[in-house]
């Protein structure tokens, strides 16, 4: 008896190579109207470069560009680790104590509200152009988004499994480690994702605000020379980090929250 084919599997196929090329598609046209503006309306280089400029500079400067690029990696990485870690250590503090929930909050809001175009000029001053405030800069802007969405997911633990928890006598180091964290692992991992874009906001932020070496200061700098097109050639090195970084958590956060 014939049996037609199952091609639930060649839809599934063709589906997500559609998702994929979408987007790709997409900057493809962008890139394409932008190089024929450009062309159409005889743009100067220094005022706008063409795309085919752009791609040029970005792959015949890539050795000049390397050691720019390894240092706002350096920092953005070690403020970026850093902020989780202090995030999540206050997440700990202000779920536990009322008190220090009371006291430490605002000031956490505070950090928040502080634009880092007017903080980073002061803590160039305070600590001087190297990698110290730069780093201090990723902190103050991420560490925020951690804790609050790690708080966030601390309070919203079903109760009941925390009251079972106790009752079988386990310990606060047992509680968080196959209950808290266990429930709040979606909400923490959102939080860090999140803080991973603002690291690299605040990052180049920080270098174009001042300080040695770095993409953002290596920016800058060409931007003096009218060399338009390596100063958007460098805007890609700090793209690609940025969506490797953000690539890197959305992975662990869809392995760590599967089948939760």
């Amino acid at each position: 008896m014939y049996q037609k084919p199952d091609n639930t599997k060649t839809v599934a196929v063709m589906n997500r190579i559609l998702y994929a090329l979408a987007p790709v598609m997409l900057i493809v046209i962008l890139l394409g109207v932008w190089q024929l503006n450009c062309v159409a309306k005889n743009i100067p280089e220094w005022k706008l470069p063409k795309p085919v400029s752009i791609i040029t500079a970005f792959f015949s400067n890539m050795r000049q560009n390397l050691p720019y690029l390894g240092s706002t990696c350096l920092n953005i990485i070690a403020g970026y680790v850093l902020a989780v870690i202090i995030g999540l250590a206050l997440a700990l503090i202000l779920t536990n104590s009322r008190i220090l929930s009371t006291a430490l909050t605002p000031i956490i809001v505070v950090f928040c509200c502080v634009p880092m175009v007017t903080l980073v000029p002061l803590l160039l001053v305070t600590m001087g152009t190297g990698p110290a405030p730069k780093i201090l800069t990723v902190v103050i802007q991420c560490f925020p988004i951690v804790n609050m969405n790690a708080c966030v997911g601390f309070a919203n633990v079903d109760p009941t499994r925390i009251e079972l928890m106790k009752s079988m006598k386990a310990t606060k180091f047992q509680l968080y480690r196959h209950c808290m964290f266990r429930d709040a692992m979606p909400d923490i991992l959102n939080g860090i994702k999140l803080a991973s874009v603002l690291a690299m906001i605040a990052g180049v932020a920080a270098e174009l605000c001042g300080g040695d070496g770095g993409l953002g200061n290596q920016i800058k700098k060409l931007l003096g020379l009218s060399k338009t097109a390596e100063a958007f050639a460098c805007l890609i090195y700090v793209i690609v980090f940025g969506m490797l970084l953000y690539g890197i958590i959305g992975f662990i956060e869809k392995h760590t929250t599967k089948g939760m």
